[in-house]
């Protein structure tokens, strides 16, 4: 049976910079005005293009299976999962 985690389960990781985070995430709680530019999702989603430029308000939820993301600006708090996998 597939359990969706409640925030916070597993711990969470606040990014304030600029450099790549990897790592196996269901949820990016942005802390501030965010704009990625990447931000790649299982199975190997990944945001490029206008969206990847656009702003984020504070406080937006992205929900997901993030495996990967880089901020151009702002502030996040990614909600980690314990494993993520591809549907097929």
């Amino acid at each position: 049976m597939n359990t969706i985690p409640t925030p916070g389960e597993f711990g969470a990781t606040i990014v304030t910079t600029v450099t790549a985070q990897t790592g196996t995430w269901f949820a990016i709680t942005c802390l501030s005005a965010t704009v990625f530019s990447t931000l790649t999702e299982l199975p190997a989603y990944t945001l490029s293009g206008t969206l990847a430029s656009a702003l984020f308000p504070a406080g937006a939820t992205i929900s997901g299976a993030f495996t990967n993301f880089t901020l151009t600006s702002g502030s996040v708090r990614a909600y980690k999962v314990r494993n993520l996998v591809a549907n097929p």
